[in-house]
């Protein structure tokens, strides 16, 4: 009967010592930009879904996912080419999930996998972190290169679109 009780309270405070943290779509935003010879473009996903795991009011755990048909340019022919270009129908996600998190001073340090375009690959990203009053705001810039997903460039003129391509984010979890 002691080991029933003690498991209990070891399971009870096991609990109590983690929070899970959702990703408030309405304040969230993931913004990309590219590049060609003639132009610069951008998008922005405001649809996005994620996780946070805290353990001892340290971030342990993140993982999100925008949808590639939820980015948006303000341009609908450039959408429908994006859409195209990335197999959208094929691979409708981008998917983050932390391996490791270092978190100091306000930064934070996040080691993890994303999958795009069905292909997973280890990024690095260095981000802010903010606790505010009930949420908490990481954000942080990145690049990804198209190549490295098995992309086809697209081109314009017989120029290939640049190679890099810039991410933005602000996420809110609450």
């Amino acid at each position: 009967m002691r080991t029933i009780y003690l498991l209990l309270v070891l399971i009870t405070y096991n609990l109590s010592a983690q929070e899970i943290k959702r990703v408030d779509s309405d304040k969230s935003i993931i913004n990309y930009t590219g590049k060609h010879f003639l132009h610069k473009w951008s998008a922005e996903n405001k649809n996005i879904s994620g996780l946070i795991q805290i353990e001892n009011e340290t971030i342990s755990n993140i993982g999100v996912v925008a949808k590639v048909s939820d980015f948006r340019s303000g341009n609908s022919n450039l959408d429908s080419n994006s859409l195209r270009v990335l197999d959208a129908l094929q691979f409708p996600n981008v998917i983050f999930k932390s391996t490791s998190i270092n978190q100091e001073n306000g930064q934070i340090k996040i080691d993890g996998i994303m999958n795009f375009h069905g292909i997973e690959k280890d990024i690095s990203i260095s981000a802010k972190l903010v606790q505010l009053e009930e949420s908490i705001l990481l954000s942080g810039k990145f690049s990804v290169y198209l190549t490295e997903f098995l992309i086809d460039r697209p081109s314009l003129l017989t120029m290939k679109v640049d190679d890099e391509i810039n991410l933005e984010f602000e996420l809110y979890f609450n």
